[in-house]
């Protein structure tokens, strides 16, 4: 999801071929790497009702024996 934009530069003699193409790329991976939320949220197919305020604890111990008697009994059947 990206489009191609031709920009124009005055680069003054002195600065090298190598230095205007690094400082490009530099450019671009910063571009890359930013993303607006609401454009991740779509992307990922987040709701605002999906959200959470508020995070709580979670008792992994019990959540991780109810998954093992689930595949217990997933296996027994």
């Amino acid at each position: 999801m990206s489009r191609v934009v031709t920009i124009r530069l005055r680069v003054p003699a002195w600065v090298s071929d190598e230095d205007v193409e690094r400082i490009v790329r530099e450019i671009e991976e910063m571009l890359e790497s930013s993303m607006p939320v609401d454009v991740l949220r779509s992307m990922l197919g987040v709701k605002e009702e999906d959200l959470v305020d508020r995070l709580e604890a979670v008792d992994w111990e019990r959540i991780e024996e109810k998954e093992k008697e689930r595949l217990r009994r997933l296996y027994e059947s």
